[in-house]
């Protein structure tokens, strides 16, 4: 992997958990319910993802999916906050 690669990859790496921090702190803000718990255990599943790739480095595939994973989480979560305020 080229530097430039290297670089790019901790780039979407502090996306997502820049995004999952956001996330879930918002999650904490919603009224509990349902769709708040699944979403919730959404977000903590991709944390465990990417607490893996401490061990384990991800493939720049994975990093991009993940990242697709989390921004469209986090689009969905501020949606529903939306919608909450009315």
């Amino acid at each position: 992997m080229s530097s430039k690669d290297a670089k790019q990859g901790s780039t979407r790496i502090a996306i997502v958990e820049q995004s999952l921090i956001d996330t879930l702190e918002r999650l904490r803000e919603l009224e509990p319910g349902p769709r708040v718990r699944e979403l919730r255990a959404k977000a903590e599943g991709y944390e465990r993802a990417l607490r893996g790739w401490t061990t384990r480095p991800p493939s720049e595939e994975q990093r991009a999916a993940l990242l697709r994973l989390v921004l469209e989480l986090n689009v969905e979560v501020m949606e529903i906050g939306r919608e909450a305020r009315g």
